[in-house]
Protein backbone atom coordinates (compact mmCIF):
# COMPACT_ATOMS: atom_id res chain seq x y z
CA UNK A 1 0.00 0.00 0.00
CA UNK A 2 2.64 2.50 0.83
CA UNK A 3 4.35 2.94 -2.39
CA UNK A 4 1.92 3.44 -4.44
CA UNK A 5 0.19 6.39 -5.16
CA UNK A 6 -2.82 7.53 -3.43
CA UNK A 7 -3.92 10.73 -5.31
CA UNK A 8 -3.65 11.55 -8.97
CA UNK A 9 -1.98 14.91 -8.39
CA UNK A 10 0.08 12.98 -5.89
CA UNK A 11 3.82 13.91 -6.75
CA UNK A 12 7.34 11.88 -6.72
CA UNK A 13 8.44 10.35 -3.48
CA UNK A 14 11.29 8.97 -2.29
CA UNK A 15 10.29 6.24 0.58
CA UNK A 16 12.03 6.80 3.41
CA UNK A 17 9.56 6.01 6.45
CA UNK A 18 8.46 2.65 7.69
CA UNK A 19 4.77 2.66 6.43
CA UNK A 20 2.05 2.01 7.11
CA UNK A 21 2.66 3.16 11.00
CA UNK A 22 0.61 0.76 13.08
CA UNK A 23 -2.85 2.34 15.02
CA UNK A 24 -2.79 0.95 18.42
CA UNK A 25 -5.91 0.84 21.06
CA UNK A 26 -5.10 2.91 24.60
CA UNK A 27 -5.38 -0.06 27.42
CA UNK A 28 -5.95 2.20 30.55
CA UNK A 29 -5.88 6.52 30.04
CA UNK A 30 -9.01 6.46 27.51
CA UNK A 31 -10.99 4.46 25.18
CA UNK A 32 -9.11 6.06 22.53
CA UNK A 33 -6.93 4.72 19.32
CA UNK A 34 -3.03 6.46 19.05
CA UNK A 35 -1.42 6.95 15.44
CA UNK A 36 1.84 5.68 16.35
CA UNK A 37 4.12 7.70 13.81
CA UNK A 38 6.48 8.07 16.49
CA UNK A 39 7.00 4.27 14.70
CA UNK A 40 8.32 5.58 11.25
CA UNK A 41 11.37 4.50 11.62
CA UNK A 42 14.61 4.52 14.50
CA UNK A 43 16.97 7.62 13.16
CA UNK A 44 13.61 9.13 11.64
CA UNK A 45 11.29 8.49 14.15
CA UNK A 46 8.10 10.97 13.62
CA UNK A 47 5.74 13.02 11.62
CA UNK A 48 8.38 15.13 9.95
CA UNK A 49 10.02 12.25 7.77
CA UNK A 50 6.77 12.10 5.71
CA UNK A 51 6.88 15.15 4.43
CA UNK A 52 10.61 14.66 3.65
CA UNK A 53 10.01 11.80 1.17
CA UNK A 54 8.31 14.61 -1.00
CA UNK A 55 10.93 17.16 0.01
CA UNK A 56 14.11 15.12 -0.65
CA UNK A 57 12.67 13.48 -4.19
CA UNK A 58 12.47 17.12 -5.82
CA UNK A 59 15.85 17.47 -4.43
CA UNK A 60 17.41 14.06 -6.01
CA UNK A 61 15.14 15.44 -9.19
CA UNK A 62 16.59 18.38 -9.09
CA UNK A 63 20.24 16.91 -8.94
CA UNK A 64 20.90 18.53 -5.66
CA UNK A 65 23.46 17.56 -2.93
CA UNK A 66 23.32 19.41 -0.16
CA UNK A 67 20.24 19.22 1.77
CA UNK A 68 19.84 23.09 4.05
CA UNK A 69 16.96 24.06 6.59
CA UNK A 70 16.34 25.95 9.73
CA UNK A 71 14.77 24.62 13.59
CA UNK A 72 15.47 24.81 16.96
CA UNK A 73 18.33 23.48 18.22
CA UNK A 74 16.08 20.62 19.37
CA UNK A 75 14.36 20.18 16.29
CA UNK A 76 12.91 16.66 15.14
CA UNK A 77 13.11 18.10 11.29
CA UNK A 78 16.63 18.91 11.83
CA UNK A 79 17.30 15.60 13.11
CA UNK A 80 15.38 13.98 10.75
CA UNK A 81 16.83 15.91 7.89
CA UNK A 82 20.29 14.91 8.99
CA UNK A 83 19.88 11.56 9.33
CA UNK A 84 18.02 11.40 5.46
CA UNK A 85 20.96 13.00 4.06
CA UNK A 86 23.39 10.61 5.76
CA UNK A 87 21.42 7.18 4.46
CA UNK A 88 21.05 8.60 0.60
CA UNK A 89 25.19 10.15 0.82
CA UNK A 90 24.12 14.36 0.96
CA UNK A 91 25.59 17.18 2.76
CA UNK A 92 23.38 18.60 5.39
CA UNK A 93 23.30 22.13 6.33
CA UNK A 94 21.23 23.32 9.38
CA UNK A 95 20.75 26.65 10.32
CA UNK A 96 19.79 26.21 14.35
CA UNK A 97 17.92 28.75 17.34
CA UNK A 98 19.62 28.73 20.19
CA UNK A 99 22.49 29.48 22.31
CA UNK A 100 26.16 28.59 20.90
CA UNK A 101 26.90 26.69 24.42
CA UNK A 102 23.75 24.27 24.39
CA UNK A 103 23.86 21.08 25.88
CA UNK A 104 25.17 18.40 23.18
CA UNK A 105 22.51 16.03 24.10
CA UNK A 106 19.30 15.09 22.36
CA UNK A 107 18.72 16.01 18.83
CA UNK A 108 21.39 18.16 18.70
CA UNK A 109 23.62 15.30 19.39
CA UNK A 110 22.49 13.45 16.98
CA UNK A 111 22.60 15.94 14.74
CA UNK A 112 26.12 16.12 14.83
CA UNK A 113 26.29 12.48 15.08
CA UNK A 114 24.91 12.42 11.60
CA UNK A 115 27.45 14.59 10.27
CA UNK A 116 25.35 17.91 9.22
CA UNK A 117 26.88 20.97 9.39
CA UNK A 118 25.23 23.41 12.02
CA UNK A 119 25.37 26.90 13.14
CA UNK A 120 23.52 27.99 16.31
CA UNK A 121 22.08 31.44 16.43
CA UNK A 122 20.39 33.31 19.89
CA UNK A 123 16.77 33.35 19.39
CA UNK A 124 16.87 37.02 19.07
CA UNK A 125 19.50 36.78 15.71
CA UNK A 126 17.55 33.83 14.58
CA UNK A 127 14.58 35.54 14.32
CA UNK A 128 16.15 38.93 12.74
CA UNK A 129 18.50 37.39 10.58
CA UNK A 130 16.91 34.25 9.25
CA UNK A 131 16.55 34.89 5.83
CA UNK A 132 20.01 36.65 5.55
CA UNK A 133 21.46 33.57 7.29
CA UNK A 134 19.50 31.23 4.51
CA UNK A 135 21.01 33.44 1.82
CA UNK A 136 24.64 33.32 2.99
CA UNK A 137 24.41 29.42 3.09
CA UNK A 138 23.02 28.74 -0.14
CA UNK A 139 25.49 31.31 -1.95
CA UNK A 140 28.40 29.38 0.29
CA UNK A 141 27.32 26.16 -0.88
CA UNK A 142 27.06 27.55 -4.52
CA UNK A 143 30.60 28.77 -4.24
CA UNK A 144 32.07 25.64 -3.21
CA UNK A 145 30.52 23.88 -6.44
CA UNK A 146 27.19 22.99 -4.37
CA UNK A 147 23.75 22.12 -5.61
CA UNK A 148 22.11 23.12 -2.80
CA UNK A 149 18.33 22.38 -2.06
CA UNK A 150 17.04 24.56 0.42
CA UNK A 151 13.25 24.32 2.20
CA UNK A 152 11.97 25.58 5.87
CA UNK A 153 10.74 24.24 9.07
CA UNK A 154 9.31 21.35 9.62
CA UNK A 155 8.84 21.15 5.56
CA UNK A 156 5.66 22.75 6.08
CA UNK A 157 5.36 23.79 2.47
CA UNK A 158 2.40 22.40 -0.07
CA UNK A 159 4.79 19.49 -1.35
CA UNK A 160 4.98 18.45 2.26
CA UNK A 161 1.47 18.56 2.62
CA UNK A 162 1.32 15.29 0.59
CA UNK A 163 3.21 13.35 3.87
CA UNK A 164 0.34 13.89 5.30
CA UNK A 165 -2.45 13.38 2.99
CA UNK A 166 -0.82 10.38 2.50
CA UNK A 167 -1.15 9.57 6.50
CA UNK A 168 -4.91 10.24 6.27
CA UNK A 169 -5.44 7.57 3.90
CA UNK A 170 -3.95 5.21 5.87
CA UNK A 171 -5.90 5.93 8.81
CA UNK A 172 -9.07 5.90 6.71
CA UNK A 173 -7.82 2.03 5.95
CA UNK A 174 -6.90 1.47 9.26
CA UNK A 175 -10.81 2.46 10.48
CA UNK A 176 -12.65 1.36 7.64
CA UNK A 177 -15.62 -0.38 9.19
CA UNK A 178 -15.19 1.50 12.36
CA UNK A 179 -17.91 4.11 11.72
CA UNK A 180 -17.35 8.25 12.63
CA UNK A 181 -13.99 9.13 13.54
CA UNK A 182 -12.55 12.06 15.33
CA UNK A 183 -9.03 12.75 14.68
CA UNK A 184 -6.72 14.76 16.87
CA UNK A 185 -2.86 15.85 15.85
CA UNK A 186 -0.37 18.58 17.74
CA UNK A 187 -0.24 21.94 15.40
CA UNK A 188 3.42 23.73 15.37
CA UNK A 189 4.22 24.37 12.02
CA UNK A 190 0.93 23.71 10.03
CA UNK A 191 2.05 21.18 7.46
CA UNK A 192 0.97 18.01 9.34
CA UNK A 193 -2.61 19.61 10.24
CA UNK A 194 -2.96 20.74 6.74
CA UNK A 195 -2.18 17.10 5.09
CA UNK A 196 -5.36 16.14 7.13
CA UNK A 197 -7.55 18.75 6.04
CA UNK A 198 -6.58 18.40 2.58
CA UNK A 199 -7.09 14.37 2.95
CA UNK A 200 -10.18 14.70 4.43
CA UNK A 201 -11.87 16.71 1.46
CA UNK A 202 -9.80 14.93 -1.42
CA UNK A 203 -11.06 11.23 0.18
CA UNK A 204 -14.42 12.70 0.54
CA UNK A 205 -14.27 11.31 4.05
CA UNK A 206 -17.41 12.97 5.59
CA UNK A 207 -17.26 10.57 8.37
CA UNK A 208 -14.09 12.09 9.87
CA UNK A 209 -13.87 15.18 11.89
CA UNK A 210 -10.27 16.89 11.97
CA UNK A 211 -9.24 18.57 14.73
CA UNK A 212 -5.61 20.31 15.64
CA UNK A 213 -4.73 21.22 18.98
CA UNK A 214 -1.91 23.59 18.91
CA UNK A 215 1.47 23.73 20.82
CA UNK A 216 2.56 27.41 20.47
CA UNK A 217 1.56 30.76 19.16
CA UNK A 218 -1.60 31.82 18.88
CA UNK A 219 -5.07 29.84 18.12
CA UNK A 220 -5.60 33.00 15.16
CA UNK A 221 -1.91 32.60 13.97
CA UNK A 222 -2.84 29.18 13.13
CA UNK A 223 -6.12 29.65 11.32
CA UNK A 224 -4.36 32.69 8.83
CA UNK A 225 -0.76 30.12 8.45
CA UNK A 226 -3.35 27.17 7.52
CA UNK A 227 -5.45 29.04 5.89
CA UNK A 228 -2.71 30.02 3.93
CA UNK A 229 -0.65 26.67 3.08
CA UNK A 230 -3.69 25.42 2.44
CA UNK A 231 -5.00 27.75 0.09
CA UNK A 232 -1.41 27.27 -1.93
CA UNK A 233 -1.44 23.68 -2.09
CA UNK A 234 -4.65 23.73 -3.69
CA UNK A 235 -3.60 26.13 -5.95
CA UNK A 236 0.03 24.74 -6.96
CA UNK A 237 -1.87 21.27 -7.65
CA UNK A 238 -5.04 22.27 -8.93
CA UNK A 239 -6.87 20.51 -6.30
CA UNK A 240 -10.49 21.72 -6.98
CA UNK A 241 -10.77 22.34 -3.87
CA UNK A 242 -12.66 25.32 -1.32
CA UNK A 243 -12.44 26.89 1.70
CA UNK A 244 -15.78 25.50 2.80
CA UNK A 245 -14.31 22.03 1.75
CA UNK A 246 -11.67 22.86 4.22
CA UNK A 247 -12.53 24.26 7.16
CA UNK A 248 -9.88 24.74 10.25
CA UNK A 249 -10.89 22.91 13.38
CA UNK A 250 -8.67 24.02 16.37
CA UNK A 251 -8.78 22.91 20.48
CA UNK A 252 -7.86 26.37 22.53
CA UNK A 253 -6.07 26.00 25.88
CA UNK A 254 -3.17 23.69 25.72
CA UNK A 255 -0.49 26.53 24.73
CA UNK A 256 0.39 27.30 27.82
CA UNK A 257 3.51 30.05 27.82
CA UNK A 258 4.45 29.32 24.39
CA UNK A 259 6.47 26.60 22.64
CA UNK A 260 9.12 24.25 23.86
CA UNK A 261 7.26 25.37 27.54
CA UNK A 262 5.58 22.49 28.76
CA UNK A 263 2.24 22.98 31.13
CA UNK A 264 2.43 21.17 34.85
CA UNK A 265 -0.48 19.05 33.14
CA UNK A 266 1.39 17.46 30.35
CA UNK A 267 4.56 16.66 31.98
CA UNK A 268 2.02 15.08 34.23
CA UNK A 269 0.12 13.39 31.63
CA UNK A 270 3.69 12.78 29.88
CA UNK A 271 4.56 10.16 33.32
CA UNK A 272 1.52 9.10 33.05
CA UNK A 273 0.94 7.72 29.68
CA UNK A 274 4.88 6.44 30.35
CA UNK A 275 3.41 4.34 33.05
CA UNK A 276 -0.08 3.14 32.18
CA UNK A 277 0.53 2.75 28.10
CA UNK A 278 4.41 1.88 27.93
CA UNK A 279 4.31 5.09 25.16
CA UNK A 280 6.84 8.12 25.23
CA UNK A 281 5.58 11.80 24.51
CA UNK A 282 7.42 14.56 24.72
CA UNK A 283 6.94 17.71 26.55
CA UNK A 284 7.03 20.10 23.05
CA UNK A 285 4.38 19.13 21.08
CA UNK A 286 2.54 15.42 21.78
CA UNK A 287 2.02 15.67 25.90
CA UNK A 288 0.47 19.47 25.24
CA UNK A 289 -1.49 17.72 22.45
CA UNK A 290 -2.92 14.31 24.53
CA UNK A 291 -3.71 16.57 26.99
CA UNK A 292 -6.14 18.36 24.71
CA UNK A 293 -7.10 15.16 23.42
CA UNK A 294 -8.07 13.24 26.48
CA UNK A 295 -10.02 16.74 27.83
CA UNK A 296 -12.16 16.54 25.28
CA UNK A 297 -13.19 12.39 25.16
CA UNK A 298 -12.90 13.17 29.53
CA UNK A 299 -15.46 16.66 28.83
CA UNK A 300 -18.12 14.33 26.49
CA UNK A 301 -17.05 16.63 23.41
CA UNK A 302 -16.33 13.51 21.54
CA UNK A 303 -19.33 13.29 18.74
CA UNK A 304 -21.56 10.21 20.04
CA UNK A 305 -20.29 6.89 18.38
CA UNK A 306 -17.28 8.67 17.28
CA UNK A 307 -13.50 6.49 17.67
CA UNK A 308 -11.17 9.10 18.95
CA UNK A 309 -8.07 8.58 17.21
CA UNK A 310 -4.57 10.94 18.23
CA UNK A 311 -1.68 10.97 16.21
CA UNK A 312 1.70 10.65 18.09
CA UNK A 313 3.88 12.77 16.15
CA UNK A 314 6.90 11.67 17.86
CA UNK A 315 9.85 13.81 19.47
CA UNK A 316 11.48 10.89 21.67
CA UNK A 317 15.31 12.77 21.10
CA UNK A 318 13.60 15.89 22.60
CA UNK A 319 12.71 14.10 25.32
CA UNK A 320 15.93 12.76 26.72
CA UNK A 321 17.11 16.86 26.12
CA UNK A 322 14.75 17.54 28.78
CA UNK A 323 15.82 15.12 31.55
CA UNK A 324 15.42 18.47 33.81
CA UNK A 325 11.53 18.48 33.97
CA UNK A 326 11.27 15.19 35.77
CA UNK A 327 13.76 15.54 38.20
Amino acid sequence: MSNRMIHPREPAREPLARLPTPLLRCKRIAPAWIKRDDLTGLETTGNKVRKLEYVVAEALDRGADTLITHGGHQSNHCRTTAAVAARLGLRCRLILRGAADAPNDGNLFLDRLFGAELSLHPPEVYARDLQDLIDRAMAEERSDGRKPYFFPVGASIPLGCWGYIRCFHEILQETEGQGAVDLFAPVSSSGTIAGLILGKALFRADHVRVLGIPVSDSLDFFQRDIRKLLDDTIREYRLDLTAAQTPIELVEGYIGEGYAVPTPQSIDLLKRVARSEGILLDPTYTAKAMAGFLDWIDGGRIRPGAVPVFIHTGGIFGLMARRELFE
